[in-house]
């Protein structure tokens, strides 16, 4: 299950393990095109890695600390340090091979 972020709770999720983050927002149309493909990646890695999302026009703190220009923007964590980013929309199989690299 995909869990939204915010200033209160994005540090804490983020500091430990594999964290997958999009930043996006509800009038982008390839984030909204993107989303099924995080409800997958979601399922299929539950058991390794989390994953969240940043609405930017709610989080511009956040946005702003992680360096978000544009979007959809994929960041892939591993205890609390960013390893990958992904602009744009991206296939699944590229972001679970990325997730797996970290274990």
């Amino acid at each position: 299950m995909i869990r939204h972020l915010n200033l209160m709770n994005f540090d804490d999720e983020i500091s430990q393990g594999i964290v997958l983050v999009d930043f996006w927002a509800s009038w982008c149309q390839p984030c909204l095109d993107q989303n099924p493909v995080l409800d997958e990646i979601a399922k299929e890695v539950a058991n390794i890695a989390d994953v969240f999302k940043v609405d930017v026009n709610d989080n511009k703190v956040i946005s702003n600390k992680e360096g978000v220009r544009n979007i959809p923007l994929l960041i892939l964590y591993k205890d609390g340090k960013a390893v990958a980013r992904y602009q744009g929309i991206q296939s699944k199989e590229i972001i679970i091979k990325s997730i797996l690299k970290l274990i």
